[in-house]
């Protein structure tokens, strides 16, 4: 009898292993995600609110969705995500703060993704 139960127990423990390392994280999308900016603001006690700049190689919507669903998120706070292509933006030309990115920089943005305080997802191309 303990035999079995350990064998069930081994099995358990692999497949918890074997999911852990198949499912998808941010380095195995495609599109050489870079972070370009983070800002978040320093309230411990209430929401938490994240904005991230990232740049991209293309314009592949799908991957951008899943990166922007796997970043960081606190219940009840929000967490935003600026996309670019590599080619279109630079760190000098970028200001960001908690309240979004500067004007000349919201021109060149390509997607712009909110997950709100229940973890829904608002993903926009082109929203500028």
């Amino acid at each position: 009898m303990k035999r079995i139960i350990l064998m069930i127990s081994v099995v358990i423990v692999g497949l918890i292993f074997y999911s852990l390392f198949q499912s998808d994280n941010i380095n195995s999308l495609e599109g050489d995600f870079e972070e370009l900016a983070f800002e978040r603001n320093e309230n411990n006690t209430g929401p938490i609110h994240r904005v991230y700049v990232f740049s991209v190689e293309d314009t592949v919507w799908s991957e951008m969705k899943k990166h922007s669903d796997l970043l960081p998120h606190t219940k009840y706070g929000t967490t935003e995500v600026y996309y670019f292509l590599k080619e279109k933006i630079s760190k000098s030309q970028l200001k960001l703060s908690l309240n979004g990115i500067n004007q000349e920089a919201k021109s060149n943005c390509i997607a712009h993704s909110v997950k709100d305080g229940q973890s829904r997802i608002n993903f926009k191309k082109y929203p500028f």
